[in-house]
């Protein structure tokens, strides 16, 4: 793809990551997350839905369309990256990924499989049921010894998600919803450590880990 057309899909990409911020507030009022809001916690109009959000869909598009091209598949991909920056920006404030965000996408990806490339609705299936399965335990250790305020079953259905939109056959050129939750692991130890230096993090607290798997998911569609 030429750099013009980067730039215009860069430009497309920060007007949809503000959209999705828009979104994010509609769905914070819909929800009525403040109702049980934990001390601090900010309601309304934030960094995040105004400049985070519109700064990361710009620079996600700018990286799809010049790896990708003018493909079906960077509109394909395109729309998965809007949904996880709507995944990252409410977990990221609010510390919840929405049921009414995760199942909807569920479906979405599994009709969508057949024409999407590089998947079959087997894979995607095969994928939803790997993500799940795997994140599953981590969940119900969460419910055992934080209570729940660590790992949570948002995480679960966000990890059927990413194996939907990733797709998982057992053979080593297409594990990668595996990739996708290895590098979201990954990501998310390398900010802890560094949470954990610059004293911004102690042991005792505790981060959406969300955003991980959205880095992780992120990666593996950027090089699918």
């Amino acid at each position: 793809m030429s750099g013009a057309w980067v730039v215009l899909w860069a430009a497309l990409g920060a007007v949809l990551g503000f959209g999705v911020g828009r979104a994010c507030l509609v769905l914070e009022r819909s929800e009525r997350v403040g109702d049980d809001a934990e001390p601090g916690e900010r309601m309304g109009p934030s960094w995040i839905e105004g400049l985070l959000l519109p700064l990361l869909g710009a620079f996600g598009f700018a990286a799809f369309a010049q790896a990708q091209g003018v493909t079906w598949r960077l509109l394909v991909h395109s729309l998965w990256l809007l949904i996880l920056l709507l995944v990252l920006g409410f977990d990221l404030k609010h510390r919840l990924i929405l049921d009414v965000v995760t199942f909807p996408t569920l479906i979405l990806a599994l009709v969508l499989a057949h024409w999407s490339p590089g998947l079959s609705l087997t894979s995607a299936v095969a994928g939803a049921l790997f993500g799940g399965l795997v994140l599953l335990p981590l969940a119900v250790a969460s419910d055992w010894l934080q209570r729940g305020t660590g790992f949570g079953w948002g995480d679960v259905k966000l990890g059927m998600v990413i194996g939907a939109i990733t797709g998982m056959s057992f053979n080593l050129n297409g594990l990668h919803t595996l990739w996708a939750l290895i590098a979201g692991a990954l990501v998310g130890g390398v900010v802890s450590v560094l949470l954990l230096a610059t004293r911004r993090l102690t042991l005792k607290d505790t981060i959406p880990y969300g955003p991980f798997l959205v880095a992780g998911a992120g990666l593996v569609l950027y090089f699918l």
